[in-house]
C-alpha cells in the first residue's frame, strides 16, 4: 500500500523509499551504503569492501555519497507525504575503525531515518531521483546553474573554474590516479568494460556509462580481468602518469579567459565548504577534512538537490573527483580560486546540456525494484 498523507508507513513503504535511494550517485558507482529497515525505521552502515581506501582515505567521497542517499530517500517520502528525521550515531565519526573489506555490519549503523508526519519541502519528484544521470559524453554550453539553483547552507559555496584551468586540473587528477598503483588497481576493479562481466548488471563504471567507443571497451575490457595484463597495463599507466606529473605539476595553469567571455564549453563548478567560525576548534582538528562527517553528509545532500535541480533543467552533470583527489591538482585549484586554508573543496564537476542521452547505470537496488 501507497503511503499518502497522514497515513501510516508501513515497512513496505520504507522498503519502496531505500529501493529507489538506491539510484543515488557514488563515487565508481560503489553504492558503499548498507540499508537496513528495522521496527519502522531506517538504518544506514558502510560496506566496507566498498569503500576507496585508497582513493578516498579522507572517506570524502563516501560521506558524499551517503548525503545523496539520505537526500534521494527524503525526496520519494515527501512525495508520499512524510518526512524523514535523520539523526548521525557515534559510528559516523568512526569510520577509520572499520574494517577494510567485509559486508556491513548491523551493529555499525551510521545513521538512523525516521517517518515523520512533515514532509520536507521539495521541488523534487521520485521520477528526478529515478531519471537523473551522469552523463560523461560531450557536454555544451547551458546557463549558469547557481542562478536559481537550490539554496545552499550558508557555509557552502559553489565557485566557477574556468575552462583553460579545467583542463589542466583534469589532467593533473588523472595523472595522479594512474600513478599511485593502489589507486588505479582500485580503479580497475570497479571497471565493468564488457556485459560479460559478472557483475556489469550490479555495481561499477560500465562502458555504456563511460560512454567508450565499442573498440575501446573490446581492447580494455580484458585488461580490467586477466591478472598479467592488469599488472602490464597498471605499469604502463603509472609510468605515463608519473612522467605527466612531473611535467604539469611544476608549470602555472593557462591564463584565464577575458573576464565576461562567453562559454564555449560545459561549466564547472567546485563545491567549497568554510571551516572557520562555522564549527569548534575541536570538531575542525578532530575531522580529517577540516569537517564534522555529519556536515559532510549534509553537503552530499546539498549536492544531490543540485544535480537533481540540473536534470529538471535539461542539464547533464559530469563528476570529476580525480581533481579533489589529487593533491597537486587541488593545490593548483586553490591557487585559481583564491581559496583561504578555511575553505575546503568537497566536490568538483561540469554541467552543460547534453548532446546525447546518459546511460542507465546499474544499481543493485534494481534487482530488488
Amino acid at each position: 500500500m501507497t503511503a499518502t498523507d497522514g497515513a501510516p508507513v508501513t515497512e513496505d513503504d520504507l522498503r519502496r523509499w531505500v529501493r529507489l535511494a538506491g539510484r543515488a550517485p557514488s563515487a565508481h558507482n560503489t553504492q558503499p551504503w548498507s540499508v537496513r529497515v528495522v521496527d519502522g525505521r531506517i538504518e544506514v552502515g558502510v560496506v566496507p569492501g566498498r569503500m576507496l581506501c585508497a582513493g578516498d582515505p579522507s572517506s570524502r567521497d563516501l560521506l558524499l555519497a551517503l548525503g545523496a542517499w539520505v537526500e534521494s530517500a527524503v525526496v520519494v517520502a515527501a512525495a508520499d507525504g512524510h518526512g524523514l528525521a535523520v539523526t548521525p550515531t557515534p559510528v559516523l565519526d568512526r569510520l577509520d575503525d572499520l574494517p577494510v573489506r567485509g559486508p556491513a555490519d548491523p551493529a555499525d549503523t551510521v545513521l538512523v531515518l525516521r517517518p515523520t508526519a512533515s514532509p520536507a519541502a521539495t521541488p523534487f519528484t521520485p521520477a528526478d531521483v529515478r531519471e537523473r544521470r551522469v552523463n560523461r559524453g560531450p557536454l555544451l554550453p547551458g546557463p549558469d546553474l547557481r542562478a536559481d539553483a537550490p539554496a545552499l547552507p550558508s557555509w557552502l559555496r559553489l565557485l566557477q573554474v574556468d575552462d583553460p584551468a579545467m583542463r589542466r586540473l583534469v589532467r593533473l587528477g588523472s595523472a595522479w590516479t594512474a600513478s599511485r598503483p593502489a589507486v588505479a588497481a582500485e580503479l580497475v576493479r570497479w571497471l565493468r568494460l564488457s556485459p560479460a562481466h559478472p557483475r556489469y548488471a550490479l555495481d561499477g563504471m560500465t562502458d555504456r556509462m563511460l560512454q567508450l567507443p565499442p573498440w575501446v571497451a573490446r581492447v580494455a575490457a580484458p585488461l580490467t580481468r586477466r591478472p598479467a595484463l592488469h599488472d602490464a597495463a597498471l605499469r604502463v599507466a603509472g609510468l605515463v602518469g608519473r612522467a605527466v606529473e612531473a611535467v604539469d605539476r611544476t608549470r602555472p595553469l593557462p591564463p584565464p579567459p577575458a573576464p565576461g567571455a562567453p562559454l564555449d564549453g560545459p561549466q564547472h563548478l567546485v563545491l567549497v565548504a568554510q571551516t572557520r567560525d562555522v564549527h569548534s576548534a575541536t570538531e575542525t582538528l578532530d575531522a580529517r577534512l577540516g569537517l564534522p562527517p555529519a556536515d559532510v553528509v549534509e553537503a552530499g545532500r546539498a549536492l544531490q538537490r543540485t544535480w537533481l535541480h540540473a536534470h529538471r533543467a535539461g542539464l547533464a552533470v559530469a563528476p570529476h573527483s580525480e581533481v579533489v583527489d589529487s593533491p597537486h591538482a587541488v593545490a593548483a585549484l586553490r591557487r585559481r580560486l583564491g581559496l583561504r586554508r578555511s575553505q575546503v573543496a568537497l566536490a568538483m564537476f561540469s554541467v552543460g546540456r547534453p548532446t546525447v542521452p546518459a546511460p542507465v547505470s546499474p544499481r543493485l537496488t534494481d534487482v530488488d525494484a
